[in-house]
């Protein structure tokens, strides 16, 4: 146990004692011999949602294990419900109940807790179901208990209240049970309804709680007033950014984490920090090949008194681990080893000439996932990051798309993270911004790629899978650079357009613009549609001007992204110079 514990304690610990309290925290705090990272809890889930291979095989769960994870959640639980997988409580009909009984009994033999993951309440018809309604109170009551009771193996639940299918009502809304009433003031009393209801069918258990879409102020204000007894809190790395950890506002940075995790140590409620060792692996361009960033992920949880284990976000496919997990693996069995020594065991296998260069391959990979402009907009995919982006770009006006949705959060504490969230319009310099950082990130996984290069070269045994790790790196280079080319394109285009009635300055515009198209073809590997712009762009600039990159001929939106905001540039400021 963490040396200073026992300052937080507010009460006798004589009448802990005699309710059974230091018995139950000391089970759930305190880490024993072997546990992993030394955490008392490494939480992992089969699958993910883009490879929900969720076979729960003997094969898996061995791979799974053999990471560190010894508490394991016994569904995907991710919104659209990957390969039918149970989200909400009332999801578990006769057919999900069965695969629970199997599922659980695998985790039994191969020595793993389970973790069932719920969102409560479910919304009815698209709206709220609202805790504070007695019948709805009494529903859950009688689901759970039903649960518990059924599945007496299960060791913890984990529940979260606001998002993927749960939803709360707000106070300014029309509900007339909620109507003018803080969600502080409700919540509280209904996760102490949930985990009454857990301790009278099995008094050893713990509810885990995720304020998922929940503002920072509100969550301070639940954790004062929910009881802490077998009550245990989860966290994002950041308190404004769902999950992506890599950047400025995460960790040691995050005072929002930082102020959660002291207040529930005060409280005695454990923590668990939750990380993503891949991020969302295949979902975006961006794999695992980054290990220094999974060292500095376990590092900051270990580092915060309070947090008692950790939980893998998005999930494990052992058919797609590579470094990441490597590093994750190494890391979990020696937590006190430097991140070089850590580096030298998971590079040794691809062999000793090979060893340092992928080493720098790794770091520079790191940074290139750190110089992405996360903080831009929440929409990622579109800025580069997409599987189908191949390095091209449309010819219309660029834009970046950006998205918001009606939580607390949202309105809240990520209107501080991201830049864009319902714009239809931004400041130049924002895409400005936006384009000078991918092309930092494309350079240095570019530089990456020059590393891979050299460690195909020097040979190795492992060639197969150096050589994929290059691909991938240098594929999503060219396509976050494809993302820069296209902004800093219509910004040199529209600088054109407005000093064209001076020659000079025009042609010093120009010739900017031309090296941006010369640049996109080599980056797109001189395909035919690139070659012929920058032909046409040198025949004649001004006629070009009128066709490709305008604003008043419309802006591009990637198909499939229809449904959010689009950010175009804000010229109303800037209007041609006058002769």
């Amino acid at each position: 146990m963490k040396s200073g514990w026992l300052a937080g304690i507010r009460f006798p610990l004589h009448l802990l004692l005699l309710a059974g309290g230091w018995a139950w925290l000391s089970a759930k705090l305190e880490a024993a011999p072997g546990d992993p990272g030394g955490f008392r809890y490494f939480v992992g889930i089969v699958g993910n949602p883009s490879v929900p291979d969720i076979r729960w095989s003997d094969e898996q769960l061995e791979q799974i294990k053999a990471l560190g994870v010894n508490t394991i959640q016994l569904s995907i639980a991710w919104g659209h419900k990957p390969a039918g997988e149970v989200l909400n409580l009332e999801d578990l009909d006769a057919r999900q109940r069965e695969k629970f009984a199997f599922r659980i009994s695998q985790a039994k033999k191969h020595g793993l807790r389970t973790l069932a993951h719920f969102g409560i309440p479910r919304m009815v018809n698209g709206r709220p179901a609202c805790i504070l309604d007695p019948a709805v109170q009494k529903k859950y009551q009688e689901l759970l208990k039903s649960f518990m009771e059924s599945f007496r193996e299960v060791d913890d639940v984990l529940v979260y209240t606001f998002d993927q299918g749960a939803w709360l009502c707000s106070e300014f809304g029309p509900c007339p049970r909620c109507s003018g009433v803080p969600l502080d003031e409700r919540v509280p009393d209904f996760l102490n309804l949930l985990n009454e209801t857990m301790q009278k069918c099995r008094p050893d258990t713990t509810l885990w709680w995720k304020p998922w879409e929940l503002s920072k102020g509100q969550v301070v204000a639940i954790l004062d007033k929910v009881k802490p007894d077998h009550f245990g809190l989860v966290l994002n790395p950041s308190t404004s950014n769902e999950v992506y950890p890599f950047n400025e506002r995460s960790f040691r940075s995050d005072l929002g984490v930082k102020r959660l995790v002291r207040m529930a140590h005060e409280r005695k409620i454990p923590v668990w920090g939750e990380f993503d060792h891949t991020l969302y692996k295949p979902l975006y361009q961006i794999e695992d090949f980054f290990p220094r960033l999974i060292y500095e992920q376990m590092n900051a949880w270990k580092e915060m008194e309070g947090v008692v284990g950790v939980k893998e976000y998005y999930g494990f496919a052992p058919s797609t681990f590579s470094v990441n997990a490597a590093m994750l693996k190494a890391w979990m069995k020696s937590p006190q080893a430097s991140l070089e020594k850590l580096l030298e065991q998971i590079a040794a296998p691809y062999g000793a000439k090979a060893k340092p260069l992928l080493i720098q391959a790794w770091e520079l990979t790191a940074q290139s996932v750190e110089a992405f402009p996360w903080d831009t907009t929440y929409m990622i995919g579109p800025m580069g990051l997409d599987r189908n982006r191949d390095g091209s770009h449309a010819w219309e006006s660029a834009s970046i798309l950006n998205a918001t949705w009606d939580t607390p959060i949202w309105k809240a504490n990520r209107r501080a993270n991201f830049m864009l969230t319902q714009d239809s319009k931004a400041h130049p310099w924002l895409f400005e911004d936006a384009a000078l950082r991918l092309e930092d990130c494309a350079v240095l996984s570019l530089k990456a790629v020059a590393f891979y290069d050299q460690a195909i070269q020097a040979g190795s045994s492992q060639e197969d899978d150096i050589r994929t790790q290059r691909d991938v790196v240098w594929k999503t280079a060219r396509s976050v650079r494809a993302k820069s080319l296209h902004l800093l394109e219509t910004l040199a285009a529209q600088d054109a357009r407005l000093v064209q009635a001076d020659a000079k300055q025009f042609n010093r515009v120009a010739r900017r613009l031309e090296a941006l198209l010369k640049k996109d073809l080599e980056n797109q590997g001189g395909r035919a549609a690139a070659a012929q712009m920058l032909t046409e762009f040198q025949r004649d600039p001004k006629a070009w001007l009128k066709s490709y990159l305008n604003p008043e001929l419309g802006e591009h939106t990637p198909k499939g992204y229809e449904a959010f905001s689009n950010a175009t540039m804000d010229w109303s400021q800037w209007v041609p110079r006058q002769q």
